[in-house]
């Protein structure tokens, strides 16, 4: 990022020392063609990496956007599952409540059923005690109070069913004081699992807003890098607007020096006199036009290309009489000729792979003037076709049909 904007600086201060330095090309007869065009080259080449630049920009806007989408949906969903934690910890919290009113009350029984134990224990002992006590006496009382054998039976009988119950009353109730012991031990351990469980989820509940902070740091950060990003971003536009506005300027100088190289044709006698401002196709039958004119790329394309299969080496073909008032080369263009067909026309040929005329050289409609190819900034063999009224570009295909 630091390299980046270092970068954008040193091309910021390039930018603005060549806008204030004087326009050589102000005077538009004190430059030849050749010397705008080297202007143009270099302009075009700024452009070219303040693109680049801005390309490169808008995929780290979109990163950092996708990146803090992601830390959203992060937070969002740990904010959800903190939302769940709380709620699982106020029912645990809920179920310890309840568990420690179970134990309280299930120890409650069993202090009360010991009690009763006790109770129970201490008048089975006493009977024991005067069972044992009375002995063989308490046996002839029972004998000889007794008004019959019958019902000597029937008081033995009732001592043996005291002592029974009595025994049977302490055994239930040592059952139920076990089972008493057992719910109080189940209790515990349900206790201490809530609390297992509340320890857990507080972990984790301090591991998740810990995180959350982390996240929040981390989506802030992004929002500083992408301000900064976009700040750059803007910096580079306006010098990508500046850079386009010298560009536009000297691309109006090129077309007045065409055109005033276009009057001297003229003047030299050298015009096209009989044009009638009909064009024929620049290549043979079979061609197709691959890109057309107008916006291109983020930039202007500023007239059509043609191509076919194989097409590389093919012949170009004057699309009208006229003088040749260009045959060079350029960074963009590469080999490239220009005619000037007289009544202010004018056609490009450019890309080409070699040129088959010269500066001054009369011309006829339908001669071979080059051969397609693959020069300049160029993806692939095609002929760039132009034409120019006054030195202003035009659209192609309004004056010849693919």
């Amino acid at each position: 990022m630091h390299f980046r904007k270092t970068a954008a600086a040193v091309t910021a201060l390039c930018i603005c020392a060549s806008l204030c330095l004087p326009q050589a090309g102000a005077d538009v007869y004190a430059d030849s063609l050749s010397s705008l065009q080297s202007k143009q080259e270099q302009i075009e080449k700024d452009l070219d990496a303040i693109n680049d630049e801005l390309a490169s920009l808008k995929n780290d806007i979109a990163k950092a956007q996708q990146y803090q989408d992601t830390l959203s949906q992060q937070i969002e969903l740990n904010n959800q599952k903190l939302t769940v934690l709380d709620n699982t910890i106020t029912q645990l919290n809920t179920d310890m409540e309840e568990s420690r009113e179970n134990l309280a009350k299930v120890e409650e029984n069993i202090t009360a059923k010991e009690g009763e134990i006790e109770e129970t224990t201490d008048q089975y002992k006493e009977r024991m005690r005067a069972i044992y006590m009375a002995g063989d006496t308490s046996t002839l009382e029972m004998l000889f109070s007794a008004d019959s054998f019958s019902d000597l039976l029937t008081n033995i009988e009732m001592m043996r069913a005291i002592s029974e119950h009595d025994t049977a009353l302490l055994e239930s109730l040592k059952v139920q004081q076990t089972d008493l012991q057992n719910q109080k031990s189940q209790a515990e351990r349900i206790q201490a699992d809530i609390a297992d469980q509340q320890q857990q989820a507080d972990a984790q509940k301090a591991e998740m807003e810990q995180t959350n902070k982390e996240l929040q740091a981390a989506y802030a950060e992004s929002e500083d890098a992408m301000q900064d990003i976009e700040t750059e971003k803007a910096m580079f536009e306006q010098n990508a607007a500046a850079k386009q506005k010298e560009a536009d300027q000297i691309e109006a100088e090129i077309s007045a020096e065409i055109k005033r190289l276009q009057e001297q044709n003229q003047q030299n006698g050298g015009g096209a006199t009989s044009f009638t401002g009909t064009f024929a196709r620049p290549t043979n039958s079979g061609y197709y036009i691959s890109s057309g004119y107008g916006p291109r790329w983020g930039s202007f394309h500023s007239g059509i290309d043609i191509t076919a299969g194989g097409c590389y080496g093919a012949n170009i073909y004057a699309s009208a009489a006229g003088t040749v008032i260009t045959a060079s080369y350029h960074w963009s263009y590469g080999n490239y000729v220009v005619i000037d067909h007289g009544g202010g026309y004018s056609t490009l040929y450019a890309h080409c792979s070699a040129l088959n005329v010269s500066v001054g050289q009369k011309v006829s409609q339908g001669q071979v003037i080059a051969k397609i190819g693959s020069t300049g900034q160029s993806t692939g063999p095609h002929l760039h076709f132009e034409v120019r009224i006054n030195g202003t570009r035009q659209n192609p295909s309004n004056y010849v049909s693919y």
